[in-house]
């Protein structure tokens, strides 16, 4: 904020617009109060939504939705899946808001706090979850998934150790971070894994993040279509993989095909019954399971 007050040649030339989302977590009443602490100390006009409205007012996402996709009030999520899955989900609508409310206040950037640290923990999270060739714009300094609205993270050179020194000698008080993922979750054993490394190895976090500049997936340059969720581009694979033998074997299993039918049962695919709904049409690998999941459960 000093850089927009300054009266120096280097002041920033931006009006800056500050979102904070409530309701990601059920601990996260008492940071709340000390955020908006915060913004009316430094006088800054914050504007707070709670992410539950997303689903219940049907807030629209940027992209052009051809499909009737229900999703679950917020509230079931906590209780009907699991903790991994719901992390997952709620930060891909996260995403979908601050798209939408860019869009609302006029802003063709955006801007996160994401650090060297919370960036390594989101690469391997992604590679695990099967988001492995999304890493491009879930990690990168640059988000260009929407083509009018770009995500930059101008603090992923940074480590959370670097941000605590930085703090303690300009003697800032910070935010009580309390709204950290359940213990139970795979980013959170993620995280802890990362973390141990980084203790026993300080270029730990610094070599994950730079292997993240190194992968793109080349599948997906001529391909437009998009994922109706989280905005990453999709395609078909051309070879057999993972999603292949498991919905085979589900139907193998159920009684529905034989053995010998493999070969028609692709070839069908996936206008078939399959594991994951709408996958490689209108939704990616990861949010096609993960709406399986909301969907069975609800």
């Amino acid at each position: 904020m000093s850089s927009i007050s300054l009266d120096t040649h280097k002041k920033l030339r931006i009006s800056p617009v500050f979102l904070y989302l409530t309701g990601i977590s059920s601990s996260q009443e008492s940071f709340s109060a000390a955020i908006i602490e915060q913004a009316q100390k430094y006088n800054v006009t914050i504007n707070i939504l709670d992410i539950s409205n997303y689903l219940k007012n049907d807030i629209s996402s940027p992209s052009n939705n051809n499909y009737d996709l229900k999703m679950p009030d917020i509230s079931k999520i906590r209780s009907n899946v699991s903790a991994s899955t719901q992390v997952d989900f709620v930060s891909q609508i996260t995403q979908n808001l601050w798209y939408h409310f860019a869009k609302e206040f006029g802003c063709n950037l955006i801007f996160t706090a994401e650090t060297n640290t919370s960036l390594s923990t989101k690469l391997l999270s992604n590679i695990v979850l099967g988001r492995g060739s999304q890493i491009e714009n879930d990690i990168g300094f640059a988000d260009q998934r929407n083509s009018s609205i770009q995500i930059f993270r101008p603090m992923r050179e940074i480590t959370d150790e670097e941000l605590d020194l930085y703090v303690k000698v300009k003697k800032l008080i910070p935010v009580p971070n309390s709204n950290k993922n359940d213990n139970n979750t795979l980013q959170s054993v993620l995280s802890n894994f990362v973390a141990d490394l980084q203790n026993h190895s300080p270029t730990t976090i610094s070599t994950i993040c730079k292997t993240a500049d190194k992968i793109g997936s080349k599948s997906l340059h001529n391909c437009n279509k998009k994922c109706e969720l989280c905005l990453n581009l999709i395609n078909r694979p051309n070879k057999l993989v993972a999603t292949d033998a498991i919905t085979f074997s589900k139907m193998v299993s159920s009684g529905v095909c034989s053995t010998n039918t493999l070969a028609k049962v692709l070839d069908n695919y996936p206008s078939n019954v399959s594991v994951f709904p709408n996958i490689y049409e209108t939704l990616c690998y990861t949010c096609s399971k993960n709406y399986n999941e909301l969907d069975t459960n609800t």
